[in-house]
């Protein structure tokens, strides 16, 4: 479903947490009740949790921060905000990667431009998988940047960029999370966030990559139940909540500062602190590929980014990422 101008205008009303009558809805939209009604159900439809109360009204049943380009852009440090050739913020889109990707088809995006959204409709993570993107509840961002390098030199890419977010994360006063190879966000065993990258291009004249970064911020029970897996969001991991312009801020610095040095260093500088975030190093794990399953320790990644698995029999292997997944052995 398409969110109409009137649609837009509840929500930013509803936003502030506050009750809101149908009557005053329908004054600021200039329709009826029974209009501003069924604006309400639609929202609803869509995911939006509301709260209502005879004699008060109706509500979100929680606030929600929505994006503001000049809050983010003021909260991103002079020095890296050079870095921000255009921020883009969309209301609703089927991916920021996806917009990204097809924009820079149609004419060559400059390094540096930032898309995100409030909402995707077809949010996607590794191997395929739909990311649950509700309206205003999480962050859904994506970077492109251009590099002369082989494709070879881009493999180390979504690693480097788990450490920036993750150093985001600490700057922020954050503790207990971690990686999980290869691109998985992590807080206390559970998934916080994820990364995507997507590549474009001809060897002959470079490669233009997309960066696209989901972090769970402060979403629904309701909003989560097509997630598979143990999840968690910044305002749970903080006790509290972080502002999420204020979280777009840091990671946009940390991210655009990790891609405009990537060329010049590789994943060299990275594979330590990556290491150090690691959440499964030294710890029994199995990789599945189809029907195969490899178990072992995971002991961190390689130089050139592939998983350490020290195999049984005492043998180390080294994993691609490609078509596999890691998971935790109960043993």
């Amino acid at each position: 479903m398409e969110l109409t101008d009137k649609h837009q205008i509840v929500i930013k009303k509803l936003a502030s947490g506050r009750f809101f009558s149908t009557q005053q809805l329908a004054d600021e939209l200039a329709v009826s009740r029974t209009s501003a009604w069924n604006y309400l159900k639609a929202l609803e439809r869509m995911g939006f949790e509301l709260h209502a109360v005879s004699g008060k009204g109706t509500r979100f049943k929680q606030a929600l921060e929505l994006l503001e380009a000049e809050q983010i852009i003021n909260n991103i440090s002079a020095d890296q905000r050079t870095l921000v050739a255009k921020l883009d913020l969309l209301d609703v889109c089927p991916s920021t990667n996806h917009h990204l990707l097809q924009q820079n088809a149609l004419k060559p995006l400059a390094n540096g431009v930032v898309c995100m959204a409030e909402m995707q409709t077809m949010g996607r993570g590794r191997l395929g998988k739909a990311w649950v993107s509700p309206y205003g509840q999480n962050i859904y961002a994506s970077f492109i940047w251009s590099f002369k390098s082989g494709i070879a030199a881009l493999s180390g890419l979504s690693l480097a960029c788990g450490v920036a977010v993750c150093r985001a994360l600490e700057e922020l006063g954050l503790s207990g999370h971690g990686l999980k190879w290869p691109n998985d966000i992590l807080w206390q065993g559970k998934k916080l966030g994820g990364i995507l990258v997507e590549i474009q291009g001809e060897s002959q004249g470079g490669y233009s990559v997309v960066v696209g970064i989901g972090i769970n911020y402060q979403m629904s029970s309701q909003a989560s139940t097509d997630i598979d897996q143990p999840w968690v969001d910044i305002c749970t991991a903080y006790g509290g909540e972080v502002g999420r312009n204020k979280l777009a801020a840091k990671l946009i610095e940390r991210v655009l500062e990790m891609l405009d040095s990537y060329e010049a260093t590789g994943l060299a500088p990275y594979v330590k602190p990556w290491n150090n975030f690691d959440c499964y190093k030294n710890k029994n794990v199995h990789i599945l590929s189809g029907e195969k399953v490899t178990q072992g320790v995971a002991k961190g990644i390689s130089p050139s980014g592939e998983l350490v698995l020290l195999k049984p029999s005492g043998e180390t292997q080294l994993i691609m990422s490609g078509e596999v997944s890691l998971r935790l052995s109960e043993c």
